[in-house]
This record gives C-alpha cells, structure tokens and sequence, in this order.
C-alpha cells in the first residue's frame, strides 16, 4: 500500500525545512491622530476627551523594548493668557497587543515636559501596541471667550 503524504516509501525519508529568519533591521514606528476637538466648555471647568487610536509598530525583532513619551504646547488664544501645558494630563487606558510584550501605562497630570506615557519591555520577536489616550484640560479662571489651539506630540524610542 502507497502513502501518498509520505516523502519517501523506502527505508529512509528525507524531509526539506525551511525556516524564514529576520535580521531584526525591522523598524519602530509611531501613528497618531491628525487633531482632535476639545469642545466647548466654561472657566472654571476640566474637560476630558479621548483624542483617537496611537499605534506604536516594531518590526526590529531581536527583544527590543520601547518608550512613548508625550508633550503637549499650551492652549493659545488669539490674544491673552493661555492655559498652560501643566495643566494638560495624559492617561493611555487600555493598551491591546498583537504579539507578545509587557506593556505598562503610566498616567501623567503635567505636559510640560517630555513624559513616558507607555512602556514595552521583554518583547518576542515583532509587535504592535494600540491605545486610545485620554487628555485632561483644566481651564482655569479669568480667561477670555475664544478659540485656544495647541497640540501634543508622541514620540517612541
């Protein structure tokens, strides 16, 4: 009787692999909203809104970890005061992954500066993370009616 899946009927079989293997020269990359509409609101007040999807992609391979940091630029006006990067949080929510890593979140209250906002860490071979931040505006008293405009800028290393 013949075995048709068999490589080979005789007293030996030989069996061709073949294995695919990257150089980890892969890259990491960073995706992030265009804009977002804080809304309308009243001084004294804090606004809180989700500002859309980031992906962070790392193709590097090779157990790479990574750190996204944001800053934010005050809210300007047209003229008079702004309201200040300090006063701009920062909370990542639920981070999913395709693949495997650790990942931690790490919720911010001040903008000012550059902050890790998401870290990865014992990564096997390529992935992907995916979170919808949320931003906190506190708008503080005596400011003037208007349009205030700035932004926030995510970085990944």
């Amino acid at each position: 009787m013949l075995f048709p899946n068999l490589a080979n009927a005789s007293g030996t079989g030989t069996t061709t692999m073949t294995l695919i293997v990257q150089s980890g020269s892969g890259t990491l990359s960073i995706s992030t909203p265009v804009s977002i509409n804080l809304g309308t609101a009243y001084a004294p007040s804090t606004v809180l809104v989700d500002i859309g999807t980031v992906i962070v992609s790392d193709t590097r391979g090779g157990g790479l970890g990574w750190t996204t940091s944001a800053i934010a630029t005050a809210l300007t006006p047209a003229s008079g005061p702004t309201i200040a990067a300090s006063a701009i949080g920062y909370k990542s929510g639920i981070i999913t992954t395709v693949g495997s890593a650790t990942l931690v979140e790490t919720d911010q209250t001040n903008l000012t500066g550059q902050v890790t906002v998401v870290t990865a860490s014992l990564p096997t071979g390529t992935y992907s993370a995916t979170w919808t931040p949320s931003v906190s505006v506190v708008i503080p008293t005596g400011l003037a009616a208007g349009t205030y405009t700035g932004s926030i800028t995510h970085s990944v290393a």
